[in-house]
């Protein structure tokens, strides 16, 4: 990818990253379960803390079977059939905004279960 000097400048002050092309980005592509993979290989187990136990307790009163953070996720989204929550790192979680919308869903989670 050629990127001119004053174009990578702005992306640098936007706080930018530009994207390599990869076949996976087009459909139809056979590499397209590798890109997927690699992009899984990025997802972490969360570490010990106060936080962590606390959301770990209340995933013990739901069906959400595992816990993953994604450094490059800025939300709380639950995959696999609302079976895996997929967060951003504990650090980003600190935030008030990121803990409201993880407790949200938490809670909705636990509504839904108690039904």
């Amino acid at each position: 990818m050629n990127i001119s000097a004053s174009k990578a400048q702005l992306l640098r002050q936007l706080n930018i990253k530009p994207l390599q092309s990869r076949e996976c980005f087009y459909s139809g592509s056979a590499a397209g379960a590798q890109c997927h993979d690699s992009a899984a290989a990025t997802l972490l187990h969360p570490e010990q803390s106060l936080l962590s136990r606390d959301i770990r307790q209340l995933l013990a009163q739901t069906v959400i079977s595992d816990w993953l953070l994604d450094p490059a996720a800025s939300q709380c989204v639950l995959t696999d059939n609302g079976n895996v929550l997929l967060t951003p790192t504990l650090s980003t979680l600190q935030h008030p905004a990121a803990k409201q919308q993880l407790w949200a869903l938490l809670q909705q989670q636990l509504v839904d279960d108690a039904d």
